[in-house]
């Protein structure tokens, strides 16, 4: 049995959508593959249960077997945080080598999900080096190419690993095209001459960078009072209605694949983004819009969805949700296999795996 611990040197690296189409890649290879977030730090309420949504997701798309426990048996809450600073032993080590031991048993492969970043974890004594250690794993490195810095957090990242750690390679994801080129003529060959792989850069998606309405109600816990059926529709960004309705039709125009933020008073805005035919419009202030409102939303299908919190605090949780996308509908997860398949140096992957 082989274990990859999939991590990464920042957040929203794209670390999911990665551990699914590796998962899927080795599947078609006929693998018995398993997966594990060893610290779910993404904490949903499931039926008056908490478990990590990752594990959520995973379970879901790739047909696992095991429990939410099991996939993710450590759960990374306040009231844990509190313990272990109050020096209370949690056993944690010891319960996630026993989980994984069990779930481990009858699969060729097992994927781990690593918990952020550099950092992340380690005041549970469960760091994605101490876990690879501590589970015998490989790392794959997934790095998002933002700037010159990430070179700086790569090399200080693989300068934190224990000695006994191996990294089988980086993937460099959500590369954008203007920096393509200079990461393949001088970032590759740098990593190379010191003795670490690079498996591949995949390009940046605008596709895989959007939330649906569906996922905008649900992460700002909002109530849909109209466009019910539409709720598949996407959005790449967000606009803040607080202008005159004369100068937000010509801003709705030049953005109309994006979801208006306004109060729910302001039934001038709500009427100008509907006949912009924006995606979606979030009202704040727990203000309900007029009945003609409603009327034009359903009429033309865009979701109207009614939040509790005012507009600043509507708009921060917005950004939130665009930052950590997360890959969890069967188009986005095709076009990640997909572009995982033209991007990713697959056979020195496979190799490195098996090695």
């Amino acid at each position: 049995m082989r274990s990859i611990l999939v991590s990464s040197t920042e957040l929203y690296s794209g670390k999911s959508a990665l551990c699914m189409a590796l998962a899927m890649k080795l599947k078609e290879n006929e693998l018995r593959v398993g997966y594990m977030k060893p610290v779910g730090n993404i904490i949903v309420d499931v039926n008056g249960e908490l478990a990590d949504d990752d594990a959520l997701n995973m379970k879901r798309m790739l047909g696992l077997d095991e429990s939410l426990d099991e996939i993710s048996p450590i759960l990374f809450t306040h009231q844990l945080l509190e313990d272990i600073l109050e020096g209370k032993d949690k056993k944690l080590p010891e319960k996630l080598k026993k989980t994984f031991d069990s779930v481990s048993k009858d699969k060729d492969v097992m994927i781990l999900e690593g918990a952020g970043d550099v950092s992340g974890s380690s005041v549970l004594g469960l760091s994605d080096s101490e876990v690879a250690h501590l589970t015998n794993s490989k790392i794959l490195l997934v790095s998002k190419y933002c700037d010159e810095f990430t070179i700086d957090r790569i090399t200080t990242y693989l300068k934190l690993l224990s000695d006994d750690v191996e990294v089988i390679g980086i993937i460099f994801n959500n590369t954008r095209m203007e920096r393509i080129n200079f990461v393949r003529e001088k970032v590759i060959p740098y990593f190379e001459r010191k003795g670490i792989k690079v498996l591949g850069v995949i390009p940046t998606n605008k596709a895989l960078q959007t939330v649906t309405a569906k996922e905008i109600a649900e992460g700002l816990n909002g109530q849909v009072l109209a466009g019910s059926n539409n709720l598949d529709v996407t959005v790449d960004n967000l606009v803040v209605g607080a202008m005159a309705p004369d100068s937000a039709i010509k801003v709705f125009r030049r953005k109309h694949s994006r979801a208006v933020i306004t109060g729910g008073d302001r039934a001038d805005l709500q009427m100008a983004a509907l006949e912009a035919r924006m995606r979606c419009i979030v009202l704040s202030g727990n203000l309900y819009p007029p009945a003609p409102v409603l009327g034009r939303a359903e009429e033309l299908g865009i979701p109207v969805i009614l939040c509790p919190d005012d507009t600043t605090t509507v708009v921060d949780k917005m950004e939130q949700l665009l930052r950590s996308v997360r890959v969890k509908n069967v188009q986005k997860i095709d076009l990640m296999k997909n572009m995982f398949d033209e991007n990713i140096d697959t056979e020195k992957l496979m190799t490195s795996i098996k090695e």
